[in-house]
């Protein structure tokens, strides 16, 4: 090998540590990050640090960590081990998965997210105000970035644990509710097959704007009286008893 291709792969190779040791505070000054999210101290570089904690409106997220794969910088791209949280502990938002950036754009793989439904409902463009409590888990098995959201999206979620407060102050215990995750003409798609209490039948649609919902509600004959008599506020029921829910 001559000495001007050492020289190459010596310069090449001292750059590319210069960067990967810089300290992530910087890195971070260049991300193009949401004005709502609110960051803790950082420590740490591109190859290893941790946000100690971290705020995403009514969301409180625990210290995030993140370890970089070099063997994907060979590939020309960045993927990070990310975690934060604990699953054990179901007050604080949970995060663990693999995240990569390329010349194609941002991707997810194989992540595991749960967060405090009580923090999510104040968020949601909801048609009645209600109080929820349980987690929301979000396992996602890929996840490609794509206009205005997405590209590629497959995986599943699920409310665990679902209490909702209906209006007259009573709780009502929902077990598990369950939906697909896809994606649809670049936007997110939530799909549920109304195999659930409240026989919610919907699809939901996260646009690059707002969230659209659109499908219908059947309460189980188990639900309580209070639940079936506050249908009538959603409107006329079909041929087979089911409600329309849209927003």
């Amino acid at each position: 090998m001559s000495k001007l291709k050492l020289l190459i792969i010596g310069i090449v190779s001292y750059l590319l540590f210069a960067l990967l040791l810089t300290p992530a505070a910087w890195w971070l000054k260049l991300a193009p990050l949401p004005q709502q999210l609110q960051l803790g101290p950082v420590s740490g570089t591109l190859w290893q640090g941790q946000i100690a904690g971290l705020r995403y409106q009514q969301l409180q997220f625990d210290t995030l960590s993140w370890r970089l794969n070099a063997w994907q910088l060979l590939t020309a791209k960045v993927q990070l081990e990310l975690q934060s949280g604990s699953v054990q502990n179901i007050s604080v938002p949970y995060i663990k998965a693999t995240a990569s950036y390329g010349f194609d754009g941002a991707s997810v793989q194989n992540a595991l997210v749960k967060l405090p439904v009580a923090q999510i409902v104040p968020m949601l463009p909801l048609p009645l105000p209600v109080d929820a409590t349980g987690e929301l888990v979000l396992d996602v098995t890929q996840f490609n970035q794509g206009q205005p959201w997405c590209q590629q999206l497959s995986g599943s979620a699920s409310w665990q644990d679902a209490k909702l407060q209906t209006p007259t102050g009573t709780w009502l215990d929902l077990q598990n509710l369950f939906a697909e995750l896809s994606c649809g003409n670049g936007t997110i798609v939530l799909t549920t097959d109304g195999a659930n209490l409240l026989g919610l039948n919907v699809k939901a649609v996260i646009n690059a704007e707002q969230l659209q919902v659109n499908g219908t509600l059947q309460p189980d004959a188990s639900m309580p009286k209070e639940v079936h008599q506050a249908m009538q506020f959603l409107g006329k029921p079909d041929a087979q008893g089911r409600y329309p829910l849209r927003f």
